[in-house]
């Protein structure tokens, strides 16, 4: 068992706090591994202060001392020894009498006094905000991706026209994909902006209107969801149907199965999470039919859970909150070794 031969490996854990919405349910699984391996947990969403969070934090000989309290639980900051933040949402305040431009920077006040204390702490930060979204700046990630040595398409981003139909046309197969997360609320509800092919003759005069990003098309014969821990590599093969341009649009029709990483992607991807000083990160990859992994999207807080579902003996939960707990592992993100691989359990 995963969980109990880590617990024997790195002694005694450390207190833990998960920064996260009460109702995201993926985390349930690296709680649970927690409390297995014995770590103290403090889970809360940064919406919950000030009702429901209590901090009291103060700068004393170069670091963060103090306390956090949530439902009840308390922990000394200096305890703590590392923090999962995983999509939380916004302080959102509003006391009696304010106006909505009060009420708007009292909310960021909270965010900043909250988030910007736990972020000042000395642990490790999977991943520090800073470092997410400077990843999540898809232009730099990729750069930071082929610094690394990995395959890259070509890339065109922008809003000229002509210049996007040459570089279409020059791809000679090209997909349009969003630099944000593709997910749009709209009056008629949410919507997905997949990744989908386009030609020079689709592209009219409203690419001038906003930024696009143009990549060119890899004809891949499955595609690998690759979920980075700590430097070490868990990689599940998803095969979608053929016409596919992007394998969230057909959930339901993927082949899973379990894959190894060649050496030179394995030592490419730590790199590449050295670089963007990730310790996380779910990396999405093309494999075309002369065997070339192809990275084409870096996403510093990616779901794993999918994969873990249909592929347990991954065990991405566990490995995660292996690396919480362990006092042995630094806050440096380049403390990795890239020999060891899970890639294949």
């Amino acid at each position: 068992m995963v969980v109990e031969d880590l617990v024997h490996q790195a002694g005694r854990p450390r207190p833990v706090c998960v920064v996260a919405r009460d109702a995201d349910a993926s985390l349930n699984g690296v709680v649970q591994d927690l409390h297995a391996l014995g770590a103290p947990v403090l889970r809360f969403d940064l919406a919950s202060f000030p009702e429901r969070v209590t901090l009291a934090a103060q700068l004393a000989g170069g670091r963060i001392v103090g306390t956090l309290e949530a439902d009840g639980r308390r922990v000394r900051l200096e305890d703590i020894g590392a923090v999962l933040w995983w999509h939380p949402s916004s302080p959102r305040i509003r006391p009696d009498g304010a106006d909505e431009g009060e009420a708007e920077w009292l909310s960021r006040e909270a965010a900043a006094g909250l988030a910007g204390t736990l972020a000042a702490l000395g642990c490790l930060h999977v991943n520090h905000p800073d470092h997410t979204d400077a990843a999540q700046n898809k232009p730099y990630a990729l750069a930071q991706a082929a610094a690394a040595g990995l395959r890259v398409p070509p890339v065109w981003i922008g809003n000229d026209v002509a210049d996007a139909r040459r570089a279409v046309d020059d791809f000679g197969q090209a997909v349009c994909k969003s630099l944000v997360s593709p997910a749009v609320e709209t009056a008629d509800g949410p919507r997905a902006l997949f990744t989908s092919a386009v030609e020079p003759g689709d592209l009219g005069e409203n690419v001038a209107a906003a930024a696009h990003q143009f990549q060119r098309r890899i004809n891949a014969m499955y595609e690998v969801r690759l979920i980075m821990v700590h430097g070490e590599p868990f990689a599940a093969r998803l095969t979608a149907p053929a016409h596919s341009t992007d394998f969230r649009a057909h959930y339901d029709e993927l082949v899973y199965d379990y894959i190894d990483v060649p050496d030179e992607v394995r030592y490419g991807t730590v790199r590449l999470m050295s670089r963007l000083h990730l310790e996380y990160a779910a990396l999405d990859l093309l494999v075309d039919a002369q065997a070339q992994w192809w990275l084409v999207d870096v996403n510093p807080a990616g779901q794993w859970g999918f994969v873990e579902g249909n592929l347990p003996d991954l065990a991405i939960s566990a490995h995660l909150a292996a690396v919480l707990a362990d006092p042995r592992i630094s806050l440096r993100p380049g403390a990795i070794r890239p020999e060891r691989t899970h890639t294949h359990q």
